[in-house]
């Protein structure tokens, strides 16, 4: 399949849009940090965990992403990532207590992982 030059650089203005989401939501969290806080009255340890379930899961599911890519196809699985990126971070703006905040971050970096491109290199 040949791809004409219009469509490859599409795919990478698509791609560098993925990448600059899943970049933008941990700064954005990190920036947080303090109204998360104050508003949903966790603890330092608590704000640790919050940081440290972007870090593990996101690792995690970066070598995962990558083998799936290899079987159902990196495509599909960028398109699914993104999907659930978004969906995942719309669950973590309308959380209102701090236990419900730990569970949707962690999948939010879990489908970051899937849509990065890093887990479609060879």
């Amino acid at each position: 399949m040949k791809l004409d030059r219009r469509t490859r650089w599409l795919a990478l203005y698509v791609l560098c849009l993925g990448d600059l989401m899943i970049v933008l939501d941990a700064t954005i969290v990190n920036v947080a940090l303090p109204s998360i806080r104050a508003d949903l009255g966790f603890t330092e340890a608590s704000l640790a965990w919050v940081v440290n379930a972007y870090l593990l899961t996101f690792g995690g599911f970066l070598l995962l992403g990558g083998r799936l890519g290899d079987l159902f196809g990196h495509r599909r699985l960028f398109l699914a990532g993104i999907a659930l990126f978004t969906v995942a971070s719309l669950a973590c703006g309308l959380v209102d207590l701090a236990e419900h905040a730990r569970s949707p971050r962690a999948r939010c970096r879990a489908s970051a992982a899937r849509s990065s491109r890093r887990s479609r290199s060879r």
